[in-house]
């Protein structure tokens, strides 16, 4: 089987892959400036390191087939922790990767990319220029950049999944539309892991909602067949309010509550 380096690896996609990909046979390494709350099993390495700093990534690297970078503030933060975190961090996880001669790479971009791009115009094309909504937003169209200069430059295969929302469950009625399940991120990675051309591509993280608001098309193309259909959860949800989202991608992330620049808590 193979070799998986996971970025983030104590949060809750990473939480969520980790045994997944073990019951598949695959050896992980787990990287990350704090422990995962589920111990480290036989057939996985953790490394205790930040992204933020180079030291030590390609050491932890050497012999992995794919690295799955998740690391990095996964909501809005002031601008220079965007930089330290999240767009220096997706250099470093590249640039490491190329020392240690790592062809392969799945980087977790978001929806927040292309955040004001309109519903009604999300599901007209796989694939869409980026619109960001917040600094958080940028960071990831600067994370997509980074990995289409390393893709092209180094002949490397990088993967960006524009996620939508995660979660085990739908748990309103926009995520009856947006919904991305944790048996379809392990799908998509296992994609990535068999993905034999090289470039960068850009996929949609989400799952094969009925209500779904974008195209499946650029994942199909790369071998991610998403299976779960948040319908399923229909009936257990009340969609008798209506939340009164702005009708962009990016919800309420850009509305007057959720300033841009700032903290959120």
């Amino acid at each position: 089987m193979s070799r998986i380096a996971i970025t983030g690896a104590a949060g809750t996609m990473a939480s969520s892959l980790r045994p997944r990909l073990r019951a598949l046979g695959h050896d992980l390494v787990l990287i990350d400036i704090a422990s995962p709350a589920e111990p480290v099993g036989d057939n996985e390495t953790f490394h205790q390191l930040s992204v933020t700093e180079i030291d030590g990534l390609p050491e932890a690297l050497v012999g992995t087939d794919v690295v799955i970078h998740l690391a990095g503030y996964p909501r809005e933060r002031p601008w220079d922790d965007i930089v330290a975190t999240n767009i220096r961090g997706g250099y470093n996880i590249l640039e490491a990767g190329r020392s240690a001669d790592v062809t392969r790479f799945l980087l977790a971009s978001s929806v927040h990319a292309v955040g004001y791009t309109p519903i009604a115009e999300a599901g007209d094309i796989p694939v869409f220029p980026p619109r960001p909504d917040t600094l958080y937003g940028v960071g990831k169209v600067a994370l997509e950049a980074l990995g289409s200069a390393y893709a092209d430059r180094y002949g490397m295969t990088v993967v960006s999944a524009r996620i939508l929302n995660f979660a085990p469950a739908p748990t309103s009625e926009r995520g009856l539309g947006f919904w991305f399940s944790p048996d379809d991120f392990c799908r998509l990675a296992i994609a990535v892991l068999n993905l034999k051309s090289p470039g960068h591509h850009i996929v949609w993280g989400v799952s094969r909602n009925a209500r779904g608001v974008v195209s499946l098309d650029a994942g199909e193309a790369i071998g991610f067949f998403p299976v779960d259909d948040a319908e399923a959860f229909a009936a257990s949800i009340d969609q008798s309010m209506r939340v009164g989202y702005p009708t962009v991608l990016g919800g309420p992330f850009v509305d007057d509550a959720h300033p841009m620049g700032v903290n959120w808590s």
